[in-house]
């Protein structure tokens, strides 16, 4: 059933001419300056300290990298991270 239903939002998304992030496929970003970053489609976390977050997506994991670093909210496929932000690496 999720292939079909995969399949069925990737012809969607085409057939409109829609940006790849609404199908889900794709690792969406969005900071802040240097202190907030939103990240959506991702599947989960795999490590978290103050220093690193590390998220696993769809393709590749996502690292957030600095200090202070704190999940404000957290939702099914989208995060909410504050911090000093230092450094964002797609691995």
């Amino acid at each position: 059933m999720k292939e079909k239903y995969a399949l069925l939002a990737g012809s969607l998304t085409k057939a409109l001419q829609l940006p790849d992030d609404f199908s889900g496929e794709n690792v969406v970003i969005s900071m802040h300056g240097q202190e907030h970053v939103w990240i959506e489609n991702f599947r989960g976390i795999s490590s978290y300290t103050e220093e690193e977050i590390r998220l696993v997506t769809k393709k590749r994991n996502v690292c957030i990298f600095g200090r202070r670093l704190k999940i404000v909210s957290y939702a099914k496929d989208e995060i909410e991270i504050t911090g000093c932000i230092q450094k964002l690496e797609y691995q």
